[in-house]
C-alpha cells in the first residue's frame, strides 16, 4: 500500500515526556515531505501552541485543531471549516464547570485563556519560556470567562482538568447528558469539552476531502482517547506504546512508546 499522508497527534506521541519532537523523528519527516507525502498535525491543541512545531518541521499543510473544532492555514493565518460553540452553549459549560468545581482553559479564535494558574499550566509556561521570543505564544490571564464568551468571535473548546478525577468523571457525564457535546479524554486527567459532532476523525475527514485524499491513503499515529476516532478511519491506525490497552485494540498496528525513536522506525519502513 502506497499511503499519501501521514496524521501525527502530537502530546504523547509526536511530542516525548519533555514537549520535544525527537530528532530521529524531524529528520524523517522531512525526507517524507520531500517524497511529496503530505505530514498533518492534530490535537486538542489551540493553534497559537502548535505553530512552535509546525514553525519547526516547516509543513505547508493546514492543521487540525482543537480535537477537530477548526482547521487552521498559518501560511493565511485563518481558521475555517470551524463548528464552534455558540454563546449560550459555552455558557451552559462554563455553568457546569463551576458546579463541578472544574479547572479549565477557554480556547477562542485567536487566544487560550485561563483565570486561575493550575500545575499543567505551570508546566506548560516552562515550555513557552524555552522558546525563542519570536515563537512563545500567548496564553491569556483573564478576570472573567464571561467577558470573553461575549466578546469573543468564536469559541472554539473548554479544556478541562482535575486531580479529583471521580469529580471530573461525573462533570463528563454530566457534560453528555446535556446532548449537545463532546467530551473527549485527552489525559488521565483531562477532558476536553466541544460541540457534538467535533473529533480528530471527522477532522481527517474535512482535511483528506478539502485536499483531495483518500481516508485510506493516510497513516494516523495517536496514544490517547481522543485519537481513536481518527486511528479508526484512517487507512493505517497506528497507536503508541504509551497508550492504554483500549486504545491500542483500536489501532491496526501498535509501535513502541513517545520517548522511544519509534515513530522514525515505523516511518523508515512505510516510506523510505
Amino acid at each position: 500500500m502506497t499511503y499519501k499522508a501521514v496524521a501525527f497527534d502530537m502530546d504523547g506521541t509526536l511530542l516525548n515526556n519533555n514537549r520535544m519532537i525527537l530528532p530521529e523523528t524531524v529528520n524523517v519527516i522531512q525526507q517524507l515531505k520531500q517524497k511529496g507525502i503530505k505530514v498533518i498535525l492534530v490535537t486538542g491543541r489551540h493553534h497559537s501552541i502548535i505553530y512552535p512545531y509546525y514553525h519547526q518541521l516547516q509543513l505547508d499543510t493546514a492543521t487540525i485543531c482543537c480535537n477537530g473544532t477548526y482547521l487552521y492555514d498559518f501560511t493565511k493565518q485563518c481558521y475555517y471549516d470551524h463548528n464552534s460553540l455558540s454563546k449560550q452553549q459555552a455558557k451552559t459549560i462554563l455553568s457546569l464547570v463551576n458546579e463541578y468545581n472544574i479547572h479549565t482553559l477557554l480556547y477562542n479564535n485567536s487566544h487560550m485563556t485561563y483565570e486561575v494558574l493550575d500545575d499543567h499550566l505551570q508546566g506548560l509556561f516552562k515550555w513557552v519560556d524555552s522558546l525563542p521570543v519570536t515563537l512563545q505564544p500567548e496564553i491569556l490571564k483573564v478576570d472573567n470567562f464571561i467577558d470573553i464568551i461575549d466578546n469573543s468571535a468564536e469559541i472554539f473548546k473548554f479544556a478541562t482538568s482535575s486531580h479529583d478525577i471521580p469529580a471530573l468523571q461525573a462533570f463528563s457525564k454530566a457534560i453528555e447528558e446535556q446532548g449537545q457535546f463532546e467530551c473527549e479524554w485527552s489525559w488521565s486527567n483531562r477532558a476536553d469539552v466541544a460541540l457534538k459532532g467535533n473529533s480528530k476523525g471527522n477532522g481527517l475527514a474535512n482535511w483528506a476531502k478539502r485536499e483531495g485524499v483518500a481516508l485510506s491513503d493516510i497513516v494516523a499515529f495517536g496514544d490517547s482517547y481522543n485519537d481513536i476516532s481518527m486511528l479508526t478511519k484512517a487507512g493505517l491506525g497506528i497507536a503508541m506504546g504509551n497508550a492504554d490497552d483500549e486504545i491500542k485494540a483500536q489501532a491496526d498496528h501498535v509501535i513502541g512508546d513517545n520517548n522511544s525513536p519509534s515513530i522514525a522506525t515505523e516511518l523508515t519502513r512505510l516510506f523510505l
